[in-house]
């Protein structure tokens, strides 16, 4: 198979400038808090990323090129892997003692916007808390869909890397270039972030935690809240701020790109949204009232608060918590466990199935049991009362399929750790579904430190595959890839 190694270094070059650039600010943070060992860490790091991907960028030249669909596969895993080993550096240079495997774990979190970690956050400076986050941010809408916007520059199309990034069914609609649809997306999720950013500073928050705050919960990767801060993710403003701007970015960013187009009808009439916030209110309502009647809230009220927080919570992937779900009814926790597999919209920050995917299976289990009732009745799946081809029906089948072998084989693996099978199980699903969280010894506090340095490495590739949408990673892993000329038959 012949592989474009220019554009690859190309690209290599674009995402180390830019990680490079991004723990400038991060530098700055440790100037500020006067973390000198953290920041001399940093720094070095930083300086080297810039001018590796400067020289990259100047001195390797060619003519317009577009990539092969198998280049924007591999591109788009060994960017992830790239971008997080980059990512490890200040973690492990910072002078706490970091492991390297939990370093290379904490940037992989980072980026594919997990949000958990195997390090001690209260150890953590505040430079590294903020490098942290912006990992979130970057891996929130994608760093390479950053990198697309920038691709006409360097004389590269990228549709290939956003169907390797981005191979939902949701791409299709958008109707105008790639390029020009990564940068109105980039857009709307930066307008996003100012604009929570300046809502949680009306709050009791200080500019530092606002800022971290709304660059880790724009991009549903949770919050970071050590022990020091928690008191200010207690207020009911900086809550509902927080959840609001969630809920925002767990919805498909195309129908904020419709509404910026004019296209008021087609986002009201989008059928994957109203389904997204139908769930959330029936989950809210059923978590509230089991909780009242179970007797673990005595206020109707302050029940649906809870649940609404932890709905929000789960359904996002952002796995940050306002309350001990362990202690709440089985009832409770299965719902916020097959809410966290659901997940949000596609074409949002979100991770797991995706709620269009769960709408079309459902309509072809429907389809199913009616054509076992009428097995010559031509039924077409409808969403949003156009048909769905019969490609994609078969792309999301497999997508489920795909997910839960995945899933399976994960938990095969981590239970070489040996701890119960509550913990394992449910690790593996937080993880694929990029939310962080899971039932067990994980519970509510996103720390994964009791899992070994083998398990550790797996849960980061489980990040990465979920983040990716598994697609990049298991085609990497087949023969067809690699020899296409040299394809079996199934």
């Amino acid at each position: 198979m012949h592989l474009n190694y220019s554009v690859m270094i190309k690209v290599a070059g674009l995402l180390t400038l830019i990680e490079g650039a991004a723990m400038a600010p991060c530098i700055l943070a440790a100037i500020l808090f006067e973390e000198w060992d953290a920041g001399s860490a940093l720094f070095p790091v930083c300086v080297i990323c810039v001018c590796v991907g400067w020289v990259i960028l100047t001195q390797l030249k060619f003519k317009k090129i577009n990539l092969h669909l198998h280049e924007g596969f591999l591109i788009a895993c060994l960017s992830w892997v790239y971008c997080s080993v980059i990512g490890m550096f200040p973690f492990y240079f910072c002078g706490r003692g970091f492991p390297l495997i939990g370093c290379f774990f904490e940037a992989v979190a980072g980026f594919t916007t997990t949000g958990c970690t195997v390090l001690d956050i209260n150890m953590m400076p505040h430079c590294l808390q903020l490098w942290r986050a912006i990992c979130h941010w970057m891996g929130g809408m994608g760093i390479l869909i950053l990198v697309l916007s920038i691709f006409p520059l360097l004389g590269l199309s990228g549709h290939s890397i956003m169907s390797a990034e981005s191979p939902g069914p949701a791409f299709e609609r958008l109707g105008m270039k790639i390029n020009e649809a990564a940068k109105y997306l980039y857009l709307i999720y930066t307008g996003f972030t100012v604009i929570e950013f300046l809502l949680l500073m009306a709050g009791p928050m200080d500019a530092f935690n606002a800022l971290t705050a709304t660059l880790s919960s724009i991009s549903t990767a949770g919050l970071i809240i050590t022990d020091e801060t928690a008191w200010m993710f207690e207020d009911t403003w900086s809550r509902f701020v927080i959840m609001a701007f969630t809920v925002l970015s767990t919805m498909s960013y195309l129908t904020y790109y419709m509404i910026m187009r004019g296209r008021w009808r087609d986002a009201l009439k989008n059928s994957e949204s109203r389904a997204f916030l139908a769930i959330i209110t029936a989950s809210s309502l059923a978590i509230a009232l089991v909780l009242r009647i179970s007797g673990a809230y005595s206020s109707i009220w302050q029940a649906l608060k809870d649940a609404l927080c932890q709905v929000v919570s789960m359904i996002s992937t952002s796995g940050y918590y306002v309350c001990d779900y362990m202690q709440w009814p089985p009832f409770a926790q299965c719902l916020l466990l097959f809410l966290l597999i659901i997940g949000g919209c596609s074409a949002s920050t979100s991770g797991a199935l995706k709620v269009v995917r769960v709408l079309i299976m459902l309509k072809l289990a429907k389809r199913g049991i009616f054509r076992k009732i009428h097995p010559h009745a031509v039924k077409p799946i409808l969403l949003e009362g156009r048909p769905v081809s019969s490609h994609m029906a078969s792309s999301v089948t497999m997508h489920i399929l795909l997910y839960f072998g995945v899933i399976i084989i994960g938990t095969i693996l981590l239970s070489l750790n040996n701890l119960d099978m509550e913990t394992t199980i449910t690790a593996v699903v937080g993880i694929m579904s990029n939310t962080g969280l899971a039932l067990g010894e994980v519970g509510t506090s996103g720390y994964f430190g009791m899992f070994n340095g083998f398990s550790q490495l797996v849960l980061a590739g489980l990040m990465i595959a979920g983040r990716l949408e598994m697609y990049a990673i298991i085609l990497l892993f087949t023969r067809s890839f690699w020899q296409p000329d040299k394809a079996k038959g199934i």
